[in-house]
């Protein structure tokens, strides 16, 4: 099993100042912990994630392992982990990207991580798999980067710290004539990837009657 996706906020007014102030560092393997912080308190109250962890209780207590164990298993070995920082050098916001042709984890890091994967899970660990069968299923096959999660800290929504680190990642689509793919879980959030060149190619449903999710992909910009 490995991590399942997520969205950015929707953006409101910044200012000069907090434009100046953000910072986007590629992620180590000393960053997992601080990553995974962040990531799950962007994630506490995501549909997909609650498919997973119907109990908020739950949810938020099982949502850090399963980001830390995922990031160390899998994610930070491919360099795809970006942060944005603030002007205090916090982590505000995290990209999870994996590369053109390594979304799919290898079997030895999925048993390496099983033990904490399992211990995050709980007894939602079937719900989880068929979970992760749909969006593999509609997964697609072109070499393309994978923009797995992105989050911010809920109390820095809307300040650019999410749409920095698109920026900074999408210029690599560009440049190296990559395209991009991602599974939007909230409509609300479609028309802000929109603007970052992505569009939709296909809504599909998770299963047990789960939420609406959208796939969405960008070609990269010519020179």
């Amino acid at each position: 099993m490995r991590e399942i996706i997520g969205d950015i906020p929707p953006q409101k007014a910044h200012t000069s100042e907090e434009l100046m102030e953000r910072r986007v560092l590629g992620a180590g393997t000393n960053d997992a912990e601080r990553c995974a912080e962040v990531l799950a308190a962007a994630f506490a109250d995501d549909p997909l994630m609650a498919q997973i962890w119907p109990g908020s209780a739950e949810r938020k207590r099982s949502l850090p392992l399963y980001f830390r164990t995922s990031l160390r298993s899998h994610h930070l070995a491919g360099g795809g982990v970006d942060i944005a920082v603030g002007r205090d050098g916090d982590a505000t916001s995290v990209a999870v990207w994996d590369p053109p042709n390594h979304w799919r984890q290898p079997a030895v890091s999925t048993l390496r991580a099983a033990p904490h994967l399992l211990q995050a899970l709980g007894t939602r660990v079937l719900a989880a798999l068929k979970i992760r069968r749909a969006l593999d299923h509609h997964h697609p096959k072109p070499a393309h980067w994978y923009l797995v999660n992105i989050g911010t800290r809920p109390a820095l929504g809307g300040l650019g710290f999410a749409g920095a680190l698109l920026d900074t990642r999408l210029a690599v689509c560009d440049e190296t004539q990559m395209p991009a793919y991602l599974v939007c879980t909230r409509e609300e959030n479609i028309s802000l990837y929109e603007k970052y060149g992505f569009r939709v190619t296909e809504a599909f449903t998770l299963p047990a009657s789960g939420p609406t999710m959208w796939s969405m992909w960008r070609d990269p910009e010519t020179p």
